[in-house]
């Protein structure tokens, strides 16, 4: 199972190809393959997933319900997927339209989310991260609410 934290900026090639940093390496799992699967994300980021962690995803995809919404859904998710394959430099090379949809050029911010990663323009990210300005304190307690609500806890 792979698992990714911290955050790293660095340069995009024209090619649109850049360098997995060695921390976010280290928790990628054998059984990824060295491959990643990158399609839409949230918020204005492409979200970025091992082979390993996209075979689960893909099995609760299956489970979305096939009505309109749902149909919706897996067109955004599945529909612009491409898979890449880290390369003996230890580079990805995301198509250029893909990069281009959430204005990355010439540098690429990459956010590890525990299951996968976040590749976000560097600008947009800091827009993104001011306009949510709420203490963090308020963030956890809204978290833990609905952890608790599941029977699951953040801090253990």
């Amino acid at each position: 199972m792979s698992q990714f934290v911290g955050s790293h900026t660095f340069s995009v090639s024209d090619k649109g190809r850049f360098n997995i940093p060695a921390p976010l390496r280290q928790g990628l799992a054998a059984s990824a393959e060295n491959a990643f699967i990158v399609s839409r994300g949230p918020e204005g980021c492409l979200d970025v997933y091992p082979l390993d962690e996209w075979n689960r995803r893909i099995r609760v995809l299956r489970n979305v319900p096939n009505k309109r919404q749902g149909r919706y859904y897996k067109r955004l998710i599945l529909g612009g997927a491409v898979q890449c394959k880290m390369d003996a430099h230890n580079r990805i090379l995301i198509p250029p339209d893909l990069l281009k949809s959430i204005g990355i050029k010439k540098q690429v911010l990459i956010v590890g989310q525990i299951d996968h990663l976040e590749l976000w323009n560097p600008g947009t990210h800091k827009a993104y991260m001011k306009k949510q300005d709420v203490p963090l304190e308020d963030v956890l307690e809204e978290i833990e609410d609905q952890l608790n609500s599941h029977g699951s806890a953040l801090r253990e």
